[in-house]
C-alpha cells in the first residue's frame, strides 16, 4: 500500500513537471516593434541638377541676348551639396506615419552656356551663368512602416538663393541700351540675384539600423516657377549703372543620403 501511494506521488509530481513545463517558469513578455514615433535631426550630403532656362522680354530699343520668344538654357551637372534636416513623425494604426520636417542644403550648383543668338563684345562668345548657393524647404511627409523600414512621400514649400550673370555683352539696357566703359570701350559684365519661393515634392525611404540611429536616401523636385531678374553693371556710358530685367524659369532635382539621430517622444 506505501509503494502504491508513493508511485502516486511521484506520477503527480512529474506530470506537473513534464506536461505542463510553463507553469515551472513565468512566460516571456512579448518584444516590443520599432516605433517611428518621435523627433530627429540629422544632416545629408547629395548632388543636385540645377536647370535655368534665360530669356530677354521685348527690348523696344535692341535685342541683347535672346530673340523675342527665345531661350537660353543654363544646366548644371551633378553637383555637391550637403545640409541638414530636423522633423518629427508621428505613427498610428500600426504602420502609419505622419510628419513635418524642415531641411537646407547649401551647394554650388552652376551651369554656364553660350548664347546661340548673338556674339558678345569683339566677337567673343557671350556666355550666360546661373548659380543656386542654397535650398530650404518645409515638408509634410506620409509614409508607411514595415517595423524599422519606412518608405514616405514629402510635400511642401521650397526656397532658393541664385546668383546670375551675362559676360561679354557689348551693349546693354532697357529701354534704352548703352556701352559700358572704365576709360575705354569694355564688355558689359552684368550680375544679379534673386531669392525664390516655389514647391517641392519628393519621396525616398528610411531604415531605422539601430534604437536612436536611422539612414536613408531622398529625392526632390524643385519647381520655382519663372520669375523676372533684374542684372547691372556699373559702368554704363552715361556715369551710371545700366540695368535690364530676364525672365529665368528654373527646376532643381536633388538625391540625397540621409542619417539621423531619433529620440522619442514621452510616453513612446
Amino acid at each position: 500500500m506505501k509503494r502504491l501511494l508513493l508511485a502516486s506521488t511521484v506520477l503527480a509530481v512529474g506530470s506537473q513537471l513534464f506536461v505542463s513545463p510553463a507553469l515551472a517558469a513565468p512566460p516571456r513578455p512579448a518584444v516590443p516593434g520599432f516605433s517611428w514615433t518621435g523627433c530627429y535631426i540629422g544632416a545629408h550630403v547629395g548632388a543636385g541638377w540645377n536647370r535655368n532656362s534665360i530669356s530677354q522680354p521685348f527690348n523696344p530699343a535692341i535685342q541683347t541676348v535672346t530673340p523675342v520668344g527665345s531661350s537660353v538654357d543654363v544646366n548644371s551637372g551633378a553637383d555637391f551639396l550637403g545640409g541638414a534636416q530636423i522633423g518629427c513623425d508621428y505613427q498610428f494604426a500600426t504602420s502609419w506615419v505622419v510628419g513635418v520636417q524642415g531641411d537646407a542644403s547649401w551647394g554650388n550648383l552652376s551651369g554656364q552656356a553660350n548664347d546661340p543668338f548673338f556674339a558678345g563684345k569683339f566677337g567673343n562668345p557671350l556666355t550666360l551663368h546661373a548659380k543656386t548657393d542654397w535650398t530650404a524647404s518645409a515638408t509634410a511627409r506620409i509614409g508607411y512602416a514595415w517595423d524599422r523600414v519606412l518608405v514616405y512621400g514629402t510635400v511642401g514649400p521650397a526656397w532658393a538663393h541664385n546668383k546670375y550673370s551675362i559676360q561679354n555683352v557689348g551693349t546693354f539696357g532697357n529701354p534704352s541700351f548703352q556701352f559700358c566703359v572704365v576709360s575705354f570701350p569694355v564688355p558689359c559684365n552684368p550680375d544679379g540675384s534673386d531669392t525664390r519661393v516655389g514647391w517641392t515634392l519628393g519621396f525616398g525611404f528610411e531604415w531605422a539600423f539601430a534604437n536612436n540611429w536611422s539612414a536613408g536616401l531622398a529625392y526632390n523636385h524643385f519647381d520655382f516657377g519663372t520669375r523676372s531678374v533684374t542684372l547691372s553693371d556699373p559702368r554704363g556710358n552715361s556715369g551710371g549703372a545700366v540695368s535690364e530685367a530676364f525672365d529665368v524659369k528654373q527646376r532643381i532635382d536633388t538625391v540625397k543620403l540621409r542619417i539621423n539621430y531619433r529620440f522619442g517622444l514621452p510616453g513612446h
